[in-house]
């Protein structure tokens, strides 16, 4: 790690590692992930690279749910609860489909934004902006330590029997879950775009 007081000492080879993983890092299916995913030791580290996202306030508005494989028949269970609340009518292969979400990673965490609606300093876009930055922080180190990982939404965790089922509080909102795991198979990267098309210069108020 470096320490506030060697900003203006570190070398460029340390700068350079950092940006490419940056610029490496791309979403993986869970259709390719396979075992082992990350150990609890990684994890841990996963976790605290989260907790060092930007956080004005310190106010904390994330939080994060570990899904380990003896939870997984009921987090399955509780996918076709949510399908049914939607689709009432859902027939056998809709069910199976939505029990098949369960078990799509060899790990599988939630990341939950814990909105301070009462908190005056901070507006409720930076406590979302600050989920992201935390998500951000995962996904790269997943990426550094040789995992696929993808983050995943869905209506499912808009439903009531969802957020009953996890012991989500009124203030908390389900933003995803992200799924990791050892590739199979090489990704894709996806283009990216150029600097310039998202990169503009203000000159001053416009006249």
């Amino acid at each position: 790690m470096i320490s506030p007081a060697t900003y203006d000492s570190y070398d460029d080879d340390y700068a350079d590692i950092v940006t490419e993983t940056i610029l490496s890092r791309h979403s993986v299916s869970p259709k390719v992930l396979e075992a082992p995913g990350p150990s609890t030791d990684q994890l841990r580290t996963m976790i605290k690279a989260a907790a060092s996202a930007p956080d004005h306030g310190l106010i904390r508005p994330w939080r994060f749910i570990d899904f380990p494989g003896r939870s997984r028949k009921m987090l399955a269970d509780v996918f076709e609860r949510a399908l049914l609340e939607r689709f009432s009518d859902a027939d056998d292969e809709d069910r199976r489909r939505a029990r098949e979400k369960a078990a799509r990673a060899p790990t599988l965490l939630g990341l939950v934004a814990q909105i301070a609606e009462d908190e005056m300093r901070v507006t409720r876009d930076d406590q979302i902006a600050s989920c992201g930055a935390a998500l951000q922080n995962i996904l790269l180190t997943a990426h550094a330590m040789g995992y696929g990982a993808r983050a995943m939404s869905g209506r499912a965790v808009r439903t009531e029997s969802f957020r009953s089922a996890i012991g989500l509080a009124d203030n908390e909102e389900f933003l995803c879950f992200i799924a990791m795991g050892t590739p199979s198979r090489c990704g894709r990267e996806r283009q990216r775009p150029e600097p310039e098309t998202i990169l503009s210069v203000w000159e001053g108020w416009s006249q």
